[in-house]
């Protein structure tokens, strides 16, 4: 019932609109659509992420200490909105509400066991909560044939926007993103899809660089499924490198439900995530 309300406000939204076109959505894999939503359309594609990682740490105890700790992070509500300004060019607005804890963890110290959490700090096991970094921006279409599309995404994180523990951290500035999004339709069932970002954390000149490589799949008209590695190569030089894939059902031309999940690697990424989520593509009523 939990993950049902989520979407609450939304299905109310609907009563008093109508769709237009077939929805075609940015979620659930992390390589985006290059093209953009009607003109005139909003487009919302909301869902819930849940995630596990394990991370070994050197910890300042005296001697030599490993800390091992075990998280889950969880977004509650990831949501997109998604605006069609022009024919080719759309307005963008990114929030999600999260919460991360460490759940597990352990203490080893020339091999034996630490057994008293009160040797961590609070910060080692305090869960955040609150709405991460929320991003605006655009969406526009350079070039499109019948099997070809080729987009161009600008976004700017906002650390003002950020709330709870999230909020804007000391010497935080706003931070770019550009991703470069290009697909190709093999067959009438079968398609192929790309992309390469730069993203900038707002603290170093450095940006993190990502790309990604989905192949999708048409089952049916209304079912389809994809498979996407994926990763990042970040401004302090890790590398994450996962996999992830998943399912899109198509309930009508404006209403889209969707099913991912993925794991990772190499050591540096996240163990394993899944997600669920919906989309719809709305107008206003004539």
């Amino acid at each position: 019932m939990k993950k049902i309300s989520l979407f609450l406000p939304i299905v109310s939204m609907v009563m008093g609109f109508s769709a237009f076109g077939q929805i075609e959505t940015d979620r659930p894999d992390f390589t985006e659509s290059p093209n953009t939503v009607p003109q005139g359309a909003l487009q919302i594609e909301t869902g819930f992420i849940l995630e596990h990682d394990a991370a070994i740490v050197v910890y300042p105890f005296p001697g030599t200490a490993i800390e091992e700790r075990t998280y889950r992070n969880t977004t509650l509500n990831t949501s997109l909105l998604r605006f069609g300004l022009f024919e080719n060019l759309e307005l963008r607005f990114n929030y999600a509400w999260q919460s991360s804890k460490l759940h597990q963890y352990e203490i080893i110290e020339q091999g034996q066991v630490w057994p008293s959490p009160a040797e961590l700090p609070d910060s080692a096991y305090t869960p955040l909560r609150g709405f991460s970094t929320s991003f605006v921006g655009i969406k526009t279409n350079l070039y499109k044939t019948a099997n070809m599309s080729i987009g161009f995404l600008g976004h700017v994180y906002i650390p003002e926007l950020a709330s709870g523990d999230f909020a804007k951290a000391s010497g935080q500035q706003i931070a770019p993103e550009f991703l470069l999004p290009i697909t190709y339709q093999v067959t009438d069932r079968f398609g192929v899809a790309v992309q390469y970002g730069l993203s900038w954390d707002g603290f170093t000149a450095n940006p993190t660089t990502s790309y990604t490589l989905a192949l999708g799949y048409s089952v049916t008209d209304k079912l389809s499924c994809y498979v996407e590695p994926y990763g990042f190569l970040t401004n302090n030089g890790d590398e994450l490198h996962l996999i992830n894939g998943g399912f899109t059902y198509l309930v009508n031309d404006n209403f889209q439900l969707d099913l991912t999940g993925g794991f990772g690697v190499n050591e540096v990424a996240p163990n394993n995530f899944v997600g669920c989520g919906a989309s719809f593509l709305l107008c206003n009523a004539p």
